[in-house]
């Protein structure tokens, strides 16, 4: 880490730490000094993303498997799901999606929801990363791939820190369901937005309290539209 980086993570610790303290002052709330810095880290990463357009692969938790810029075909006999959330502050309301392919690149299925209400971005992209876990979960499959391109969210899902936070309480329960999914071979995958553009959109189009669900249509150009 650069002696700038390290001065902007102190920054955000201080920022956590007052942010505590107030929390402690106005609502008789207090916490450890492991949640302060775990929320300090994010706090840090999120900055960190925003400013680095380019996406620095080797940031901490991350693999050779992560950063990839364009959509793939999984490999055989192995799904690939992937992931997104959008945010309307106009409407009050978030939503979250998910885009599930086979190896050929053909739609097995596709969801999006939407909930009135204002949530963090980085909440909404855990919700739909355990909506994700969740179906894959009901489906039965094994070998699948669930990429997101929230890299805070795939951080705190490999990382053993607790958040002490509504955002933490939902990489708690996604957490569960990997374990549950240990003997099915299901992993989480950092991508850039620009390989999750079926993903996003569907995410940024569900503006309304309806769920919406695609399924397998079998005719020759079912799939053209959800091509990357």
């Amino acid at each position: 880490m650069s002696e700038g980086d390290k001065a902007k993570t102190r920054k955000c610790a201080k920022s956590e730490v007052d942010r505590k303290i107030n929390e402690l002052v106005w609502n008789q709330r207090g916490t450890d000094i492991v949640g302060v810095v775990v929320s300090a880290r994010v706090a840090f990463n999120q900055w960190h993303q925003a400013q680095d357009k380019t996406f620095d692969i080797f940031l901490s938790h991350l693999t050779n498997a992560d950063g990839s810029e364009h959509w793939t075909l999984p490999m055989e006999n192995t799904v690939k799901v992937n992931s997104d959330a959008a945010i309307f502050e106009a409407s009050n309301c978030y939503s979250y999606s998910l885009v599930a392919r086979n190896s050929k690149g053909e739609l097995i299925h596709a969801k999006s929801r939407c909930r009135l209400g204002q949530a963090a971005p980085d909440s909404a992209e855990a919700m739909g990363v355990r909506e994700a876990l969740s179906w894959i979960k009901e489906q039965q499959y094994r070998d699948v791939v669930l990429e997101t391109d929230c890299l805070v969210v795939v951080q705190a899902l490999r990382g053993s820190g607790a958040l002490l936070s509504y955002f933490g309480r939902i990489i708690v329960e996604c957490k569960k369901l990997l374990e549950e999914l240990k003997d099915r071979n299901v992993s989480v995958i950092f991508v850039k937005r620009s390989a999750n553009k079926v993903a996003d959109f569907l995410a940024k189009s569900t503006c309304s309290v309806a769920d919406r669900i695609w399924r397998v249509i079998e005719s020759p150009g079912a799939h053209r539209c959800i091509d990357e």
